[in-house]
Parts: C-alpha cells; sequence; structure tokens
C-alpha cells in the first residue's frame, strides 16, 4: 500500500512538473475553490443548496474585490503618478551634497552604495511610463487570467464534491468516512490559513499607513496598500515591503526613516511571535522549515503565486500525510475479535476451551 502510494506521488509529481506553466491556473483555482468551502457549508447549513451556495459565496468574493479595486484604484493611479513625476526630484535631493540625508549617508559611508542605488531607481521610474498599448495588453492578459481562475474555480466547487461523493461510494463506508473527514479538515486548515495570512497583512498596512501619515511622509496610502499586499508573502514578504517604504521615509527625512525602519522591526517581531502563531495555532501548525520549503519550491515553479499558494498547499499536504500516518499506525494495533485470535497463543486458545467445557 505505501509503496503504491509512493509510486502514485511520484508520478504526480512528473505530470505536474511538466505540466507546472499549464496548469498553474487550475491549482490556483482548486486552491481557491477550497479556501471558499467553508463559507460554501455554512450556506448549506443555513438551507441553500449547493447549487445556490457557490454562486453567492463567489459573487460575494467578486463584489468585495470589485469594491476594493473601486475605492483604491484612484488614489493608488493618482498617488503613483505623482510618485513617478516626482522621483527625479527625490533622487537628485539625496544625491546632493546638501541637507541632513546627505549628511548622514557620508557619516555612514553609504554615498557609493546609495549614488549607485538611486540611479537604478531612477532608471526604473523613467521606464515605469510604459506606453498605452504595452500596459492595455498587461491588463487584457491579467484580467483573462483572473477570470479564467475564477470560472474553473466555480467549476470546480461545484462538481468536486459529487465526484468525491461518486469515488467515496466505492469505498468500505468506515474509508469513506475517514477520507470525508481528511478532506474536511484540509479545506478547513487551508481557509483558515488564508484568512489569518490577510488578517495580519491588513493590519501590517494599517499600522505602517499610520505611521507614515503622521511622520508626513509622502505617498503613505500608496506605501501602505504597498506593505498590506507584499506582506501576503511568507516569510519575506516584510522585508520586501519594508526596504523601499523605509527608503521613500528617508527621502523624506532621516528623522521619519528611524522611525519608520524602528517601527517595522517592532512591527515584525510582533507579528512574527504573537499575531501569526495566534492566529495560525488554531488552523495549521507548520514548522518553519517546511514554510522556507513551500515558499522557495513554489517560487521556482510558479514565482509570486506559486509562493503565495505554496504554505495552502504544504498545509493542506501535511493534514493528508498526518491523517495517513495516524491511519496506518491504527491499523496495526488489534481492533477486532479476529486480530485477537490471530495474535494468541495456540496455546491460550486450548486453554480457554478447557476452561469452556469446565
Amino acid at each position: 500500500m505505501i509503496e503504491g502510494f509512493t509510486a502514485l506521488t511520484l508520478l504526480l509529481v512528473v505530470v505536474a512538473w511538466n505540466l507546472r506553466h499549464l496548469g498553474i491556473e487550475v491549482v490556483v483555482a482548486v486552491v481557491l475553490a477550497v479556501i471558499a468551502e467553508p463559507a460554501v457549508r455554512a450556506l448549506k447549513r443555513l438551507g441553500m443548496r449547493r447549487s445556490m451556495a457557490v454562486p453567492v459565496v463567489f459573487v460575494t468574493i467578486l463584489a468585495l474585490v470589485a469594491l476594493l479595486i473601486f475605492v483604491l484604484s484612484q488614489p493608488l493611479y493618482s498617488a503613483g503618478a505623482k510618485l513617478i513625476n516626482e522621483l527625479p526630484n527625490l533622487v537628485a535631493q539625496a544625491q546632493s551634497k546638501k541637507g541632513q540625508l546627505s549628511d548622514l549617508i557620508h557619516r555612514l559611508g553609504l554615498t557609493q552604495y546609495i549614488d549607485a542605488s538611486l540611479s537604478k531607481l531612477a532608471t526604473l521610474a523613467g521606464s515605469a511610463a510604459k506606453p498605452a498599448y504595452v500596459a492595455a495588453k498587461g491588463v487584457v492578459s491579467t484580467v483573462a487570467t483572473l477570470a479564467t481562475i475564477f470560472v474553473l474555480a466555480i467549476f470546480v466547487a461545484l462538481e468536486a464534491p459529487e465526484l468525491i461523493k461518486a469515488v467515496l461510494g466505492q469505498l468500505s463506508p468506515a474509508i469513506s468516512r475517514r477520507i470525508s473527514l481528511m478532506l474536511s479538515e484540509t479545506s478547513t486548515a487551508v481557509a483558515g490559513y488564508v484568512a489569518g495570512n490577510v488578517f495580519t497583512s491588513l493590519i501590517a498596512g494599517i499600522v505602517i499607513g499610520l505611521t507614515l501619515g503622521l511622520l508626513g511622509v509622502p505617498f503613505a496610502f500608496v506605501l501602505a496598500v504597498w506593505v498590506a499586499f507584499v506582506d501576503l508573502v511568507p516569510l519575506v514578504g516584510g522585508l520586501l515591503a519594508g526596504v523601499p517604504t523605509v527608503i521613500v521615509a528617508f527621502l523624506h527625512s532621516p528623522l521619519a526613516g528611524l522611525v519608520s525602519l524602528v517601527v517595522f522591526l517592532i512591527y515584525q517581531q510582533i507579528e512574527n511571535h504573537l499575531l501569526s502563531p495566534l492566529i495560525m495555532s488554531k488552523t495549521v501548525k507548520l514548522n518553519p522549515l517546511w514554510i522556507l520549503l513551500a515558499v522557495l519550491v513554489g517560487g521556482q515553479l510558479a514565482g509570486v503565486t506559486g509562493a503565495l499558494i505554496g504554505i495552502p498547499i504544504a498545509s493542506a499536504l501535511q493534514v493528508v500525510s498526518r491523517n495517513l500516518w495516524r491511519w496506518r499506525e491504527e491499523t496495526k494495533q488489534p481492533n477486532s475479535l479476529e486480530d485477537l485470535e490471530l495474535n494468541t497463543p495456540q496455546c491460550g486458545g486450548d486453554d480457554i476451551g478447557d476452561h469452556e467445557e469446565d
């Protein structure tokens, strides 16, 4: 049994590797369907049929995303355009030989490094204004991909339970019940992880946004959205979000840069040692090494998308492997009269027979 399961796993890994570029949308759709499953089950408990519950959940998700885009698009566009226009001036001020920021850079011996970094930043800002058709092409491609994932997720949420039910119907009641519980636990773990990750990322964006706003740092809203989005990436998200944010704060003033750096460091400690363990303890408990491997493997296979879905997939695999191991251990224990008889010495059986005759 174990050998067959291992061979099947290796076969699935090989197939997934060869289809990784074509199948990433399917994987994301399955993860999205699993995330939505607890909400679908909640509506079913209220008496709604699955054929209605699934569209209600996904339409609600779509409405929330559309509302978020509507609320954030105009401020982000305005602030982003302003940042691109003013970035050359900020770079010139940082490269000048006057001002507190320049004095601080010289005292720390960072002049050469800062000059090289700011030159690259200015070049990047200059290339940010892409031709309209290039930007439109990227937007259309992204929208098409997201629409494909969304439709696939709806079909998975609608059809997968019936397919699973048909497969389980071919198995014994005990095995069917165990697999059903395992799938339910997997769905709850994945959904809980995603909800917890989104919650901590929102807190990060709010904390940094308020800090930058109180310090008078320009583009605080854009930077807060940036932090909230990038913080979704496990482990390295805080670092990736913090570096450009602190740089912009330093460009505003050394005091703002130092304060924002301290706030970032303190918040990361609170998130890593208090918020995340508190939230994740009720969903998944992954070893930090497995988290790192999941992020690295997911990022290597599918970039940022892979890094984002790597841990949910790892948590699902952990639930499955834990249940399979528990199942294997339980099958080793004598759980029936037949097992006891097979494991009882013959002399014991004769003694029992003698006692019965007595």
